[in-house]
């Protein structure tokens, strides 16, 4: 059975590209576009990881992952950024369990080791 990914993201365009990549992959891939919406999906969806942006509309993905982890306490989540400034927040976050990248990433090499780390419950190193 594939695996599930969340991908949320306000940008339409990063959100497709990396789902698509993701589906590439192999993955079973859902798409939201802000943290309110993601909450939604991923009650249908069920997803094995979350991997979200942070600054977005209605709900950060800091939010976004702190929720779902109090809705499911083993819940895999990835942040990711496009700002410098933010990526100090994020290294850390890493001691509360949230891996991160910043964008723009290299899909290929920075997401898809992150990603198979992540959801084979290994310890991130590569952002």
């Amino acid at each position: 059975m594939k695996k599930k990914i969340l991908v949320v993201d306000d940008v339409d365009t990063i959100a497709r590209v990396y789902a698509r990549f993701l589906e590439r992959q192999g993955y079973d891939v859902q798409i939201a576009f802000n943290g309110e919406e993601a909450l939604s999906v991923w009650e249908q969806f069920k997803p094995d990881l979350v991997i979200s942006d942070i600054r977005m509309p209605k709900m950060s993905g800091f939010e976004l992952a702190n929720a779902l982890r109090q809705k499911n306490p083993k819940q895999k989540v990835i942040l990711m950024t496009g700002y410098a400034d933010e990526a100090e927040v994020l290294e850390q976050q890493k001691s509360h369990g949230f891996p991160f990248f910043t964008k723009p990433a290299d899909l290929q090499t920075t997401v898809t080791k992150i990603v198979e780390d992540v959801l084979a419950g290994k310890p991130t190193s590569e952002e």
